[in-house]
């Protein structure tokens, strides 16, 4: 299915690859003009080549403290109007409570919570002023957890909580604020979690066994599709919601 988002102008951090590429790719399939966000300037060049309606690339590394401000800076003086913000930049981390040291937990936290928190908060006038709406890439992980994810399913627990409140927040303004949950998406992201060789394939293979719905690993497509019906008004009434592409996994 498709939306008609042309004259719109969205917002995608972690753009470069992986989730954020392709909810870029999809927007901008379906009319809208799309910021693209991320560290590295390379690849969303090469993104931006591809898509049409004048795409803008900021290059912002949101694991830095000042990342949201160079961000939001960047975005404010590419364009004066923003109509849907996507939070997807976000890491990873693999490490027991026993492992973790303070700079592991720091890096996750600034990218996964507080520079999420920080850019929406500067990009608020924008969003009040076209009554648009935000799409937090949150995670299963934030309901099930897991092992050795005590830093990144912490994070995304926050991600919803903030969803929620920001919800209450922002849609005094008519602006709506959301989130998309993906379980396991062939994206890379999960597979990078595992150890390489024969523990990896085990790893990833028992995560198969996990998924009612056909047993299969979600797509990007998958989750892109999810956060353009949030964003478009055929979602008009939901707000502080999180939803779960998940292929019925945390059933």
């Amino acid at each position: 299915m498709t939306y008609d988002f042309t004259g719109k102008t969205i917002v995608v951090t972690g753009a470069s690859r992986g989730l954020g590429a392709a909810t870029a790719r999809t927007f901008a399939q379906d009319g809208a003009r799309v910021v693209l966000v991320a560290r590295s300037g390379d690849s969303l060049r090469a993104l931006a080549a591809d898509l049409p309606n004048d795409p803008v690339v900021v290059e912002a590394d949101l694991s830095q403290a000042d990342g949201w401000k160079t961000a939001s800076q960047a975005i404010l003086a590419a364009t004066d109007q923003i109509d849907v913000l996507v939070n997807n930049a976000g890491i990873g981390g693999r490490e027991s409570l026993a492992k973790m040291t303070e700079d592991s937990l720091d890096q996750v936290l600034m990218v996964n919570v507080r520079n999420l928190i920080m850019l929406s908060h500067a990009l608020t006038p924008a969003l009040i002023a076209t009554r648009g709406n935000v799409v937090n890439i949150s995670s299963v992980s934030a309901f099930s957890g897991g092992v050795g994810q005590i830093a990144y399913a912490t994070s995304k627990g926050a991600v919803n909580s903030f969803t929620r409140n920001a919800s209450i927040d922002m849609g005094r303004s008519g602006v709506r604020v959301n989130a998309v949950a993906p379980g396991v998406i062939d994206d890379g992201m999960w597979k990078t979690a595992f150890d390489a060789g024969a523990d990896r394939e085990k790893a990833m293979k028992g995560m198969r066994a996990l998924l009612p719905l056909e047993g299969r690993w979600g797509a990007a497509q998958d989750v892109a599709d999810a956060v353009t019906w949030l964003a478009s008004d055929k979602a008009g009434y939901v707000t502080g919601q999180v939803i779960r592409v998940d292929g019925g996994m945390t059933v």
